[in-house]
């Protein structure tokens, strides 16, 4: 392990001194905002600490169109480019560069992953990260809040993704413990996610959307459906609120890639990413629609927007209070 912590303070300081610049390959499912805001607060958390790209760090920026054979296709292409860090967005391209990377030395730090133990992603000595695990059953309260008499919840949600199974089994023994029933609605791919959202329509009173990659990429599928059905939306992504969602909940991601480039720093002065434990994001948000309130004949009652942490109105934001 000594050999391990060397070799990642020889990636910090030696090729520093050698004037290569760092080579960090950043990777990640799918194209859309909260997971560029991870990348974007991964590359500002080393810019304030004074890694200036084309001076001392090279970043390689790849994306999957979640497709999981291209994460794979991805992560090798940054093992023959000899990267020396790897920074993995999303459970499905962290499981892909895990898999590549496992047996190399090259340290692999996770964000915006769910579950990583359930993922297969603990247990590594070059492997940590950052979890953005939500929490599911406050996200049914709310909606048991806004939607009066609510008894059916939809999901919408990609088997094939690890993170998402697992948030919809933790829905699903949630809606059991509050009284509910969870009606899930499988999408394989982004083209299969308006038959999945329709697919809902008339056997639920509202529809909830989990940290799916696949299912959040499609969004504007699902928030048509659930707006031809007037049906309430919530979905578990803060970026989401101005793409139609009535209710917005979770974490701001920008924070969540400050918080996982504090992991790369640690790792680039020298300490050995097993003795880095994985780091769950705080600090959860509610942001309330109410373009979409009075468009769907929704009012929210006090008690929610004594929740919220703000307000979209006009197409604008608004912090509560």
């Amino acid at each position: 392990m000594r050999k391990l912590v060397l070799a990642v303070a020889l990636a910090a300081f030696g090729l520093l001194g050698l004037g290569r610049p760092i080579v960090i390959g950043i990777t990640q499912i799918v194209d859309h905002p909260a997971l560029n805001d991870v990348r974007d607060g991964v590359i500002e958390a080393l810019r304030r600490a004074g890694y200036v790209e084309g001076e001392n760090v090279q970043y390689i920026l790849a994306n999957a169109q979640g497709d999981f054979s291209v994460a794979i296709a991805i992560a090798q292409n940054f093992k023959v480019q000899g990267v020396d860090l790897v920074v993995s967005i999303a459970t499905p391209t962290s499981q892909a560069a895990v898999q590549v990377f496992q047996d190399t030395g090259i340290p692999v730090i996770f964000s915006a992953v769910t579950d990583p133990a359930g993922a297969g992603l603990t247990g590594y000595p070059n492997v940590t990260g950052a979890s953005d695990m939500i929490d599911v059953r406050a996200d049914l309260v709310l909606l048991r809040e806004v939607v009066p008499g609510l008894k059916r919840v939809g999901i919408v949600y990609n088997p094939g993704e690890t993170n998402s199974a697992i948030l919809t089994e933790m829905a699903k023994k949630a809606a059991a413990e509050l009284g509910l029933t969870l009606v899930a609605s499988a999408a394989e791919n982004t083209a299969a996610v308006p038959l999945a959202a329709q697919a809902l329509v008339g056997r639920v009173d509202a529809i909830y959307v989990t940290t799916d990659n696949t299912v959040v990429a499609a969004l504007a599928a699902v928030v048509d459906a659930a707006k031809r059905a007037k049906l309430p939306l919530l979905v578990a992504d803060p970026t989401s609120l101005e793409r139609g969602a009535l209710i917005c909940t979770g974490f701001d991601y920008f924070d969540h890639g400050l918080l996982t480039g504090e992991i790369v720093l640690r790792v680039l002065s020298g300490v050995a990413p097993k003795d880095i434990s994985v780091a769950y994001q705080k600090g959860t948000q509610v942001w309330l629609n109410l373009d979409v309130a009075v468009e769907m004949g929704v009012v929210f009652p006090e008690a929610v927007r004594a929740w919220a942490t703000g307000l979209l109105f006009g197409g604008r934001r608004f912090l509560a209070g």
